[in-house]
């Protein structure tokens, strides 16, 4: 391992530690058990129908579209291979199962290893999108609990993603030979090459009713997880400090701290995110952080035990990632 690596992976672990004692942090641990132990479990299936189902559903159908330009990819294959990526990313360092499932993606669905990556980039970047979105929309909503800077601060990312992606969008005349980007571009290949890639990625995008089917696929993915912790707050009793708008900044809230040098799942930080925020809403610290450990218990072990599933059913071994990834990628 290089010492960057090295480097990257004592980051990430010490974020950990330090933002999972934050988390535990003024908590009861008899408590925390007694809380946990009174979880109402029958409320359980129907988390499990939404990260499994809807969710990954979700993810497969517009993964689909995004892909439209190139190939006709059967649903139920995207299904299995977002579900691998997530499970890959929850398990292992540096994000592998973002390029894991465009490798795949290339390999089942005999496209073009740069389509591939291209469309899961311009995936997150709507997923960054979409979750901006939600959380502008319930910080308004909630004025009181978001302050105005931050509530701001994320106008002004959610702003320079939607410009990013319509610069994408867009880009595929600019980078022909003449074009502004291509003329600018001239003397970095390798950055040439990567915006033409990315425009490839997005080109699906100039459609309008891919467009719409993609932005509408994008805010309705993060509005069904919101649900996942909406109904999480009932399972915890906790249904009076979350209805279903808190749940969704409770969700974006969260979802930042994927952002936070953390191992993979996002271990400690989540924890942190969310207990912070539900404090604020009024819940006590025992019952933040047991509700952060649900939820992420809940959907990390669903999504990572589905996705090594199919990892194994189609001949991968987590051992064996990194060097099918480096006889796969061109």
């Amino acid at each position: 391992m290089s010492g960057r690596k090295v480097l990257s992976v004592a980051a990430a672990v010490a974020g950990t530690v330090l933002f999972m004692a934050l988390a535990a942090h003024n908590v009861d641990f008899s408590q925390l058990r007694r809380i946990l132990a009174a979880a109402r479990w029958r409320w359980l299936p129907a988390m499990v129908f939404i990260v499994l189902f809807a969710d990954l559903g979700l993810r497969a159908l517009r993964w689909r579209i995004l892909l439209s330009e190139a190939v006709k990819a059967p649903l139920g294959k995207l299904y299995r291979l977002s579900a691998i990526g997530l499970a890959v990313n929850n398990l292992l360092f540096a994000r592998l199962g973002e390029l894991l499932r465009a490798v795949l993606a290339s390999r089942e669905l005999g496209v073009p290893w740069e389509t591939a990556l291209a469309s899961v980039v311009v995936e997150r970047a709507l997923d960054v999108a979409a979750l901006l979105s939600l959380f502008v929309f319930a910080s308004t909503w909630l004025p009181d609990l978001v302050p105005l800077p931050v509530r701001n601060g994320g106008i002004v990312v959610l702003a320079g993603v939607l410009a990013a992606l319509a610069f994408l969008t867009m880009a595929e005349r600019t980078l022909e030979p003449g074009g502004l980007v291509e003329s600018r571009l001239r003397s970095w290949p390798k950055a040439h090459e990567l915006v033409a890639h990315l425009a490839l990625g997005a080109a699906v995008l100039r459609r309008p009713p891919a467009l719409l089917q993609v932005v509408g696929l994008s805010l309705g993915l993060w509005a069904v997880d919101a649900m996942v912790f909406w109904i999480g707050a009932y399972a915890l009793g906790l249904q009076e400090f979350i209805d279903y708008p808190r749940a969704i900044l409770v969700l974006s809230w969260g979802g930042a701290g994927s952002a936070l040098p953390a191992v993979p799942g996002a271990l400690g930080t989540f924890e942190a995110m969310i207990k912070s925020i539900v404090t604020t809403l009024g819940a006590s610290p025992d019952q933040a952080f047991a509700y952060a450990v649900f939820l992420h218990m809940c959907s990390y072990i669903l999504v990572t035990t589905v996705g090594l599933i199919f990892l194994y059913r189609i001949g991968l071994s987590l051992s064996g990632i990194k060097e099918s990834l480096r006889s796969q990628k061109p």
